[in-house]
């Protein structure tokens, strides 16, 4: 029998450049959307934190500076600065009101509003304030007789 000449055959194994780069792209967008997700939301906790510390600070300062009480009533997901047990005229620092809105959870105290006298004092009891959101809570401690929050 004679001899035919055969064909060249591609192989049908292995993956062509544009499929490998194709694989790439879907992976590399996928893990940028995973990593987008897992991260870390403490931040928010420890912004809102010390804001809250910061408000509380500016009411116990201008309390301390003043003939009447100052202090912050606290309503979930926002709380406002206080003067004599009123609403105040005055903004808190960095806001355009005497009210902030907790952009990512709720605030809120063990003895509501909080007011400190003419010495910084709030009182004869310990206060906690606890701050939340979707990351956990924090809890800041105002001290009894000294007004002392760390």
């Amino acid at each position: 029998m004679p001899r035919t000449s055969s064909k060249w055959i591609p192989a049908d194994h292995g993956f062509s450049t544009i499929e490998v780069i194709a694989t790439l792209l879907l992976v590399g967008i996928l893990a940028v959307v995973v990593a987008g997700r897992m991260v870390d939301t403490t931040a928010e906790l420890v912004a809102e934190s010390a804001i809250v510390k910061a408000h509380l600070r500016f009411a116990q300062s201008r309390a301390m500076n003043a003939e009447v009480p100052w202090g912050i009533r606290f309503d979930g997901a926002s709380y406002t600065l206080l003067t004599d047990g009123l609403t105040s005229s005055a903004l808190l620092p960095a806001e355009s009101s005497a009210t902030h809105f907790l952009q990512a959870g709720s605030a809120s105290a063990s003895i509501n509003p909080v007011v400190f006298d003419q010495w910084g004092s709030p009182g004869t009891s310990d206060i906690t304030i606890t701050v939340s959101t979707s990351s956990g809570s924090k809890s800041i401690m105002i001290t009894k007789d000294t007004g002392f929050i760390p």
